[in-house]
């Protein structure tokens, strides 16, 4: 079978707000289902056009287990459509637009939509397991006095809702404490994280001075008192930096060197892709931005880092495509801490981490940083888990005419020791 080259006509995204701020009172379906009428209605497709839609969220509500199909019914979009869910944590939406580029180049599809959104004001509230288990027990009772007897025996303590769990269940550690583990290991300094995060900032801000992230942002009319929510609210263009250093660090607190200050902030957000094949965009009038070129999804060993996603997918995504890293114009990272960043760079020149971990027999290579995150990244503009994924792929779609650019590659690290990297090649 010959597959077909998958086009990427465009991208839209929901301003990424911080948790409990301008969307604490929407939902991820709410933001999806803007985020999905925004790209149909601003790219002018037809709605009978579209065959597939791919959306997913990291931490779903049981009324959100298929996040694309409530929302593209939620919006009106017929009936008939595939859509479906997935979940990749903060890979999700370079998962689903591969799944939907894979419909697309067997042919199963012409015109697809990818994309994802999560919102942290709107996670589901847990019990302790010994509520639950006498709310079960008195669902089996006859009589509502029997049920009241059973839940009386529930400790006034069992009652309290128990945090958001965001330990991995395999090691029973957070994101934030692998992180620690890894940065100790590979020497990354304190100041090295701060210097990054600082970084991300400045060029988050001059990316919002010049129009950049203002182009592949939707406005939000928000509730309660429905103000127009226009940007991101998380960037600081002049971040002060020796107040930075001045922050106590979150997940060891006696040792550790992450703060909240060089993490990403728990965001609100969604953010969406359009794409056809070749052939289909040019009957029907479109122009694309760039094709996907190929794409690699890795597993890893959790014992010798949790964070290193990037490292194993990044060398997957450039075998499938015939390239290596000196061919990349431009890299897309996320961000989850400036430590994880730090210690997948220093990894892709490591010849000796590299043959023994991952099995490659020379070095990825080393990123020009000037052409690594030119627009900041998760750490300033938020990261909502579902929609970083088609974030960073529309912003590097859109950025690599701009440096004159042929190809660039999208990675990400993500939950239970996983990763994804998609390589992206400039439409002509």
């Amino acid at each position: 079978m010959q597959m077909r080259r998958v086009a990427i006509i465009e991208g839209y995204r929901t301003p990424f707000q911080r948790m409990f701020t301008d969307f604490k009172d929407m939902t991820a379906v709410d933001l999806a289902k803007i985020c999905l009428a925004e790209l149909v209605n601003r790219t002018d497709i037809d709605p009978n056009e579209i065959d597939e839609i791919a959306m997913g969220l990291s931490i779903p509500k049981p009324s959100t287990s298929n996040l694309a199909r409530i929302a593209a019914l939620g919006i009106g979009l017929p009936k008939t459509i595939h859509a479906y869910h997935m979940q990749m944590a903060c890979a999700t939406s370079i998962l689903t637009t591969a799944h939907v580029a894979m419909s697309i180049a067997t042919g199963n599809a012409d015109v697809g939509i990818a994309g994802g959104a999560d919102s942290m004001s709107d996670v589901p509230i847990t019990v302790t397991e010994a509520f639950r288990r006498v709310i079960l027990e008195a669902q089996t009772k006859k009589t509502p006095e029997e049920q009241m007897i059973t839940i009386g025996q529930v400790r006034l303590a069992d009652m309290i809702p128990p945090p958001l769990a965001l330990a991995e269940a395999y090691t029973g550690l957070t994101m934030g404490e692998h992180t620690e583990l890894m940065v100790k290991e590979w020497g990354i300094t304190r100041e090295e994280q701060d210097d990054y995060a600082t970084r991300t900032h400045e060029l988050a801000g001059k990316a919002v001075a010049d129009g950049r992230i203002p182009a592949e942002i939707i406005p939000v009319v928000a509730p309660p008192d429905y103000h127009a929510a226009i940007a991101d609210n998380q960037i600081r263009p002049q971040p002060n930096r020796e107040k930075m250093g001045t922050l106590p660090p979150v997940f060891d607190k006696e040792y550790g060197t992450i703060t909240a200050a060089n993490s990403s902030p728990l965001t609100d957000g969604a953010s969406a892709v359009l794409l056809m094949a070749e052939e289909t965009a040019k009957a029907l009038g479109y122009k694309p931005k760039a094709y996907i070129k190929s794409f690699g999804f890795s597993g890893l060993d959790l014992d010798i880092g949790m964070l290193f996603g990037p490292t194993f997918s990044t060398p997957k995504a450039l075998k499938q495509a015939g390239l290596k890293l000196s061919d990349i114009d431009l890299v897309e990272m996320h961000e989850a801490f400036a430590g994880q960043v730090l210690c997948n760079l220093r990894a892709w020149t490591s010849k000796d981490w590299l043959k023994k971990n991952v099995g490659l027999s020379e070095p990825i290579g080393k990123v020009n940083m000037d052409r690594f995150n030119m627009m900041g990244g998760s750490l300033s503009i938020g990261h909502p888990f579902g929609a970083t994924g088609t974030r960073m792929i529309t912003t590097c779609a859109n950025q690599l005419p701009r440096v004159d650019g042929t190809f660039g590659l999208v990675t990400a690290c993500a939950a239970n020791g996983t990763g994804a990297a998609m390589i992206l090649e400039r439409a002509n």
